[in-house]
């Protein structure tokens, strides 16, 4: 085998370990100055992080409503890779609100 494919077999393999199987992300509540960092597998639901947010707040599990950046509600069985998370990207916790009045 030549150096040059030799090297150019180690840069691929490279890449491919390098894919990291974790993200991390931050949480920030409508009323919290700070953010709240969590980490996670990219294939786990994202039940897990709402629901350790919501045991650090001392609230019950359905207190809050996550959203994307984008406004979108995230799903509790929706993975950071179903939903193209990337490492670093924050989303919203929202008080749950039920509708109307009356």
């Amino acid at each position: 085998m030549s150096t040059m494919s030799k090297s150019n077999e180690v840069e691929k393999n490279a890449k491919v370990g390098s894919a990291s199987t974790h993200v991390t992300l931050k949480v920030k509540g409508q009323d919290e100055k700070e953010l709240r960092v969590f980490r996670m597998r990219r294939n786990a639901a994202m039940r897990k992080v709402m629901n350790c947010y919501s045991e650090v707040r001392g609230v019950e599990y359905n207190t809050y409503v996550f959203l994307l950046e984008d406004g979108s509600r995230i799903r509790e069985e929706s993975t950071p890779d179903e939903l193209e998370i990337k490492d670093g990207d924050q989303i919203d916790a929202m008080l749950h609100q039920d509708g109307g009045f009356g």
